[in-house]
């Protein structure tokens, strides 16, 4: 039975739930070692620098938001795909549900204290990043830039991961949502590449509607753009951000529905 919830206190609800969230990741093993090892990263993309010819501050700038973008995917994933399971296994959800506290609520809190916390990783990844430029004396603002654009993509990999994590378990959570991540950055070669060789009309149409169905992941790159000094389309920030809130809304709206007739016991 969905609890009554006098109005004006879900959304302070949604905060309490979102700051616990946020201090439980921080203290997270999986956090600190991924976002050391992204800080390794983009001090090697400098040290690779150094060893190869051409201009040092592309590679840099190319190789360390590779990393970045990589490493906080998987923590985004490594995360995402425990808040919920956590919860059950240590039975602290019953305590929580048993509150005036809706499902949806404890989903959307969730899902906002682990955006927090991937927001302050990326900026500490950024920070190093634009450190290691300074001293290669190849800064540029335009950083920030694909840094929002990653965020953006963490957007629509930790609502995928909160998802999965409310269907099923954490292996088959990181599984599915790794393969979501790998397909977003194919998937853009469907049209050309398998499509055409598909024999029959309804296989080749199946494929087509889930080509439009799942995340371009490659939408929200710019990593090339920035490293290559190149100007982005009109309109391309708009329909990226518009992008981004529609599959978060329905994947959040999906996983809300979901878990409010899940069986907890």
């Amino acid at each position: 039975m969905t609890p009554i919830i006098p109005r004006g206190l879900g959304w302070i609800q949604i905060r309490a739930i979102a700051v616990n969230t946020f201090r439980e990741s921080v203290r997270s093993r999986v956090f600190y070692i991924l976002m050391a090892f992204t800080a390794a990263m983009v001090l090697f993309s400098g040290v690779m620098a150094l060893l190869t010819i051409g201009s040092r501050s592309k590679i840099i700038i190319d190789l360390g938001l590779t990393f970045i973008s990589f490493f906080t995917v998987l923590t985004a994933i490594f995360v995402g795909i425990g808040l919920i399971y956590q919860e059950i296994e240590k039975k602290t959800i019953y305590n929580i549900l048993s509150k005036p506290l809706s499902r949806m609520h404890f989903l959307v809190g969730r899902y906002i204290g682990l955006m927090a916390v991937l927001a302050a990783n990326l900026l500490a990844m950024v920070a190093i990043l634009a450190v290691v430029l300074i001293l290669f004396e190849g800064f540029t603002w335009k950083i920030f830039i694909a840094a929002g654009f990653i965020y953006l993509e963490l957007a629509v990999i930790t609502a995928i991961a909160l998802f999965f994590s409310s269907v099923t378990s954490p292996v088959v959570s990181a599984l599915c949502t790794g393969a979501f991540y790998v397909v977003g950055h194919t998937s853009i070669a469907l049209p050309d590449m398998l499509i055409p060789r598909l024999n029959g009309a309804v296989t080749k149409k199946i494929v087509e509607v889930l080509y439009h169905l799942l995340p371009d992941l490659n939408l929200l790159n710019v990593t090339d753009q920035v490293a290559y000094g190149l100007p982005l389309d009109p309109g391309f920030v708009t329909k990226a951000v518009l992008y981004t809130a529609v599959y978060v809304v329905l994947l959040l709206t999906g996983a809300c529905l979901i878990f409010r007739r899940r069986d907890l016991v």
